[in-house]
């Protein structure tokens, strides 16, 4: 059976609070999240086997574990049973860097989880997916029906159909930055100001000014 192709988008902050520190040690956030070009290309068909499939290749492939967001979802659909026993072959190409912030593999399974419900392969209502993603990863949800989102810090987002037509310059370093580590070294935190939720937000104008708050 032939591959089927998916393309994995980056995402990026174009704003970024953090409010306050949870006493999980997660944090209470609110963004902008936007999504650019630079995608993953992952390809997919279903295999006769008794477990899936998954390969990494590509400029970024070195360094990721064993054990990722995609096994990782694989494994919590295989346990829900909501694939019917189907096992997939997946071949990801990594073209988002490694360790850069821009979700990478949370937008891998971000992309699995919409290429399953647009196939019919699982069938879920509003609850058991955003249930389903943030057992694989805190932001995963923010690539599920991919759109500019606003994250509001009780957990809400909010999604605009306008398209925001920025250029982004991408620059990598030759090292990679822990999102874990950044926000355990997170001392001073930012009012809960963010979200004034219409189309005004968007403009480069008051990005720049929520950047400087």
């Amino acid at each position: 059976m032939k591959f089927s192709k998916i393309k994995s988008y980056a995402k990026i902050n174009l704003s970024l609070n953090v409010a306050k520190r949870l006493p999980s040690k997660f944090h209470k956030i609110e963004s902008l999240v936007s999504f650019i070009n630079l995608h993953d290309l992952i390809n997919l068909r279903p295999i006769q086997l008794n477990n899936h499939k998954v390969y990494f290749k590509g400029k970024f492939a070195k360094g990721i574990n064993r054990e990722n967001t995609i096994t990782k979802l694989l494994k919590i659909l295989d346990n829900k049973k909501l694939l019917n026993n189907q096992k997939f072959e997946i071949k990801i190409t990594k073209n988002i860097p490694h360790k850069s912030g821009m979700g990478g593999g949370s937008m891998n399974a971000a992309s699995l989880i919409n290429y399953f419900i647009q196939k019919k392969i699982i069938k879920l209502n509003k609850n058991e997916l955003k249930n389903l993603a943030n057992l694989v990863g805190s932001d995963v949800i923010l690539g599920v029906n991919m759109k500019n989102t606003v994250l509001s810090s009780n957990g809400k987002l909010t999604k605009f159909k306008k398209k925001l037509g920025y250029y982004v310059l991408v620059v990598k370093p030759s090292f990679g930055c822990s999102t874990n580590l950044i926000y355990s070294k997170v001392k001073y935190f930012s009012k809960q100001n963010i979200i004034c939720l219409n189309n005004h937000y968007l403009t480069p104008k008051i990005l720049l000014i929520q950047k400087m708050i």
